[in-house]
């Protein structure tokens, strides 16, 4: 028998097994880390940080080596028709000016063809019929929606014919304006314009009596709609003593999911909210209940407007048909973020006169989780079968590299309408990869870029660093705030501002200082049973106990033992004989339970604290922690206050977001961290076909944002829960090895 035949089989070794191995390894043999076989050593997998990682490993990339995603045989036959449908809309694509038939020549006070692009003047001029406008990332997609109503207008088209329908009502304005400008007429302020939500009420109101409905109906909002919910509840005395009933929030969560995905709530729960499967009665039943109490009360939330206008439109002619006449022309924004209810409402409307234009991305498709349906833009030739195509490809934004990148992304989609991006942009940047030893070195290189940057001129606020998860963020914005880099949080909560982060932090507070009234008043009501009042109290006690923490007086109360517990664990953390990283497992031991009774995502709520245990190893004493933490005031008026490199009077800041929230903007630079394997695309997609080619989207959105130059890295590393996570993300692996270059330590960079 050969010696490897009784190797073990690293792959099914928990991490507490591999990193025994790996120091027993180099214990017998005094081998350096940075030498040794990585075949002996499950094939790249990592027991942890130092200099232990491959530094060559992004060299041998090989999307062969991820595993696969099961696909049903029903998903085949999907992907075949949807495919079908992608291909075959060459074509469709329009080549020349389609209207010449149908408007007179004339003469018009802008010049379209000197001021649009080839592909953009056919957008513009081509407006009889259904038209489908594929607009890649950065191609004018607004400024060829402005231009065609402005051509509309100025070709005898009465405004109140024409509907534009955006996401946001900024954007419907901003069009509109911009087309004023265009025009030099206020005749454009006339257009139909907004919302879905917002066109909805309208329609609903003015024809109410009409269609059979009240029309002094009350809209609520999402807020509204959870006290409701939290109403029902509590009526119905719902919930349980051993486990956490979930949120109103996560409820009206599901219930909207529903709505808007034309499922039911118990399919919804099942699918996507497993966590809370064993309240799936109560939550139908708090689902009936809060429809009913809308119809009794005559209330509408924003679901209703949606289901309401379509269901009218759907099932009353006369009302129907009235709708048709008023709109002959019809616009849709970001088409590819419709919901199966919107998409109904849009057909129903363009239903008579048939001139639709529809403009949207399918490769930036990335809000499934709010019910947006990703097929909507790809049927579209199939629900108008004479449509017409248009394909704007010539990008503005970025710099061919990074277009050759973006380009291979999509290249490798399952399901996509085939584009290429180009640009005239002669800059070179590729794209570059790098791979670091361990978060913190991770956080400090891209800090140290963000300064080089600055250096050569270019403004913080031209720099930006985008994430999947916002807990992908935590090391970066540590660092930032070390350095006093001003930055700005889109699309999540500060760090140092979570809930339960401020817990954390109160506990150590209340170490240092037992007087610190504020922490105490925190954490106190984290303890069952104690409200205001009694915190009040309890923080007075420990006052005129001169600061010592013993709670005896108060054990024959209700929460006597929990509140023994908690003086106990505090009193573990003022001792001296043990160091900062301890003690945060202490507190981590004391705060889970607690973590798990308040909170549906506890489990990732931990992740952050692992962030503060790591942070710990650099501190020796819990003061000075806090100090750096500065959570007292609050971060955001610490970073105001803290300008040991930059005076922020000259620096607007840098921008740290969630992918989702840096949708439609863009930066000079754009930084994308964590980009491990199970982490980007998250785990979870790893099980769904539909999932993960939303992820590769949402990986396509957040490249597409730079202009000029694009950094991905990556830990060698990141450990959560039972998870391990060493390979770097898959959509690398795909891209050809010559779209992007590879950073070594100690590379020099322009």
């Amino acid at each position: 028998m050969k010696p490897e035949d009784n190797k073990p089989d690293i792959d099914n070794l928990s991490v507490d097994e591999k990193i025994s191995l790996f120091l027993k390894k180099f214990a017998n043999k005094n081998t350096s880390p940075n030498t040794y076989n990585e075949q002996e050593f499950g094939g790249g997998h990592r027991s942890g940080g130092g200099d232990f990682y491959d530094s060559n490993e992004l060299d041998r990339l090989n999307i062969r080596e991820y595993s696969g995603v099961r696909i049903e045989p029903e998903m085949y036959e999907r992907l075949e028709r949807l495919n079908k449908i992608a291909k075959s809309i060459e074509k469709k694509v329009v080549t020349k000016p389609e209207q010449l038939a149908l408007f007179p020549k004339r003469d018009y006070k802008i010049n379209y063809i000197a001021e649009l692009n080839e592909a953009q003047y056919l957008a513009v001029t081509t407006v009889q019929g259904p038209l489908l406008v594929i607009a890649g990332a950065g191609s004018g997609k607004t400024r060829t929606i402005v231009y065609r109503v402005s051509y509309l207008l100025e070709n005898g088209i009465s405004p109140e014919q024409i509907l534009l329908l955006t996401f946001t009502r900024k954007a419907a304005q901003e069009m509109v304006t911009r087309t004023k400008q265009l025009l030099k007429t206020y005749d454009v302020d006339r257009i139909m314009r907004g919302t879905y939500h917002a066109f909805a009420s309208y329609l609903l109101r003015r024809h109410a009596n009409m269609i059979g409905i009240a029309a002094n109906f009350t809209i609520i909002d999402p807020i509204d709609s959870e006290d409701i919910i939290d109403l029902i509840r509590n009526e119905f005395k719902l919930g349980s003593k051993d486990k956490a009933f979930p949120r109103k929030s996560r409820i009206f969560e599901i219930i909207s999911k529903s709505r808007n995905c034309s499922q039911s709530v118990r399919t919804t729960i099942m699918n996507e909210f497993s966590g809370v499967m064993d309240f799936m009665n109560d939550i139908e039943l708090i689902a009936k209940t809060y429809q009913q109490y809308k119809q009794t009360n005559q209330i509408l939330d924003y679901d209703d407007l949606m289901e309401t206008l379509r269901d009218k439109l759907r099932d009353h002619e006369q009302f129907r048909r009235l709708v048709q006449q008023s709109y002959q022309y019809v616009m849709v924004d970001e088409f590819q973020d419709t919901n199966l209810v919107q998409k109904d409402i849009v057909d129903l409307v363009a239903g008579g006169s048939k001139n639709i234009m529809v403009v949207g991305d399918d490769s930036q498709s990335i809000y499934a989780f709010r019910g947006a349906n990703f097929e909507n833009i790809l049927t579209f030739p199939e629900t108008y079968p004479t449509c017409k195509v248009v394909k704007l490809e010539h990008n503005y934004r970025s710099n061919q590299p990074i277009l050759a990148f973006v380009n291979d992304i999509i290249r490798n989609a399952k399901i996509a309408y085939p584009k290429q991006l180009y640009s005239n942009n002669p800059k070179h940047h590729k794209p570059l990869i790098a791979k670091f030893n361990d978060q913190q070195e991770e956080a400090a290189f891209i800090v140290s870029r963000i300064i080089a940057l600055r250096e050569k001129n270019i403004p913080l606020n031209q720099i930006a660093v985008l994430y999947r998860s916002s807990y992908h963020s935590n090391f970066i914005q540590t660092e930032l705030l070390k350095r006093g880099i001003p930055y700005v949080m889109v699309g999540g909560i500060k760090f140092i501002e979570r809930s339960h982060i401020k817990d954390l932090i109160a506990y150590l507070r209340i170490s240092v200082n037992p007087l610190d009234a504020i922490a105490w008043n925190r954490i106190l009501k984290l303890v069952p049973g104690i409200g205001q009042t009694t915190a009040s109290k309890i923080i007075d006690y420990v006052h005129n106990n001169h600061s010592n923490i013993q709670f005896g007086s108060y054990e024959n109360k209700k929460f006597g033992k929990d509140l023994e517990t908690l003086g106990d664990m505090l009193n573990n953390l003022g001792r001296n004989d043990l160091n900062l990283p301890t003690k945060i497992d202490v507190l981590r031991d004391y705060y889970r339970p607690i973590l798990k009774s308040r909170e549906p995502d506890w489990e990732l709520r931990l992740q952050d604290i692992e962030v503060i245990h790591q942070l710990a190893y650099k501190y020796q004493e819990v003061q000075d922690f806090l100090t750096d933490f500065a959570l007292d005031p609050p971060s955001n008026k610490y970073q105001d206050a803290v300008k040991p490199l930059i005076d922020e009077s000259e620096d607007q800041p840098v921008t740290l977001s969630t992918i989702h929230s840096a949708k439609g903007l863009e930066w000079y630079c754009v930084f994308l961290p964590h980009l491990l394997d199970g982490l980007f695309p998250s785990s979870r997609s790893l099980k769904s076909l539909d999932q993960l080619e939303e992820e590769r989207r949402l990986f396509y959105v957040a490249c597409s944002r730079a202009e000029e130059e694009l950094y991905l890295t990556m830990p060698a590393y990141y450990s959560a829960w039972d998870n391990y996570f060493t390979q770097p993300s898959r959509f690398i692996a795909e891209i050809q090895k010559d779209k992007y270059t590879i950073w070594r330590p100690g590379q020099e960079l322009e």
